[in-house]
């Protein structure tokens, strides 16, 4: 009797321990992995659920787990971070906003990588000329630099048109 509960037990919690195929469920899943700073469990939910929608880009899920895939490596390898959202966003100028540049370009910032940040905001920048969002980013990762001491990424943010803290 007890192997049969065992065995009943066992097979009603199986669903419950992830393995799940439906993209959205997948996104949700990464999306609560990135909140609680699970950022490889967060890759891996994205990167299924990308994988289950395959070149689906007009789902509305796979730019959400895109976007998530990206923002999880800005903490576990920001150089590939910039590099995909650079790549994402040229191959989807129209899916991407101003605002996807400073969300990426703004957590890149957070974690002090000030030179993968500034390539985002460049890049944001030329396709956003006028974005108010892109132009306070430019301010804060001013300031980052200003404060980490960081003298060639000052130069190259004053470049794009950055003149120093208020």
């Amino acid at each position: 009797m007890n192997l049969r509960l065992f065995a009943a037990l066992s097979l009603s919690l199986a669903p419950a321990c992830g393995g799940s195929s439906d993209p959205r469920a997948l996104t949700d899943e990464g999306s609560k992995a990135l909140n609680s700073g699970k950022y490889e469990d967060a890759a891996k939910s994205y990167e299924s659920a990308l994988a289950k929608l395959g070149n689906d880009t007009a789902n509305p899920e796979w730019k959400r787990a895109k976007m998530g895939l990206i923002l999880a490596r800005v903490r576990t390898d920001a150089t590939r971070a910039k590099d995909e959202f650079l790549e994402f966003a040229g191959a989807n100028a129209s899916k991407v906003t101003d605002s996807d540049f400073n969300q990426v370009g703004g957590k890149l910032g957070d974690v002090g990588k000030l030179q993968e940040a500034k390539a985002v905001l460049e890049a944001g920048m030329k396709a956003y000329p006028e974005s108010p969002h892109l132009k306070l980013l430019l301010v804060d990762l001013g300031k980052r630099a200003e404060a980490s001491g960081d003298a060639a990424a000052l130069k190259e943010l004053e470049g794009l048109g950055y003149v120093g803290g208020d």
